[in-house]
């Protein structure tokens, strides 16, 4: 005597997908990194130039390192925006 068969249903996570299915576009959070860090970057330039005419009372303030860190996040930032963008094939 066999019992019931058991109800199987197919989640659209698990089952397979037609091949010419439209796929949803992913986002890399690699693009947000760099979009932050872009934005940061353009943020503390205009610091940075202001305090050359300004030092603040840090030490070695003739470093400039607001305006070095304010280059390098922007290089940064705008590589892994450019690199990880939405669209990019």
């Amino acid at each position: 005597m066999s019992g019931p068969t058991p109800h199987v249903h197919n989640h659209p996570a698990t089952s397979a997908v037609a091949p010419d299915a439209p796929r949803k576009m992913q986002l890399s959070i690699w693009f947000f990194v760099g979009a932050l860090c872009l934005v940061y970057g353009l943020v503390l330039i205009p610091v940075g130039v202001y305090q050359l005419s300004h030092p603040p009372n840090v030490v070695l303030p003739e470093l400039h390192v607001t305006l070095w860190w304010g280059v390098g996040m922007t290089i940064f930032g705008a590589f892994y925006a450019i690199r990880f963008r939405p669209g990019k094939v």
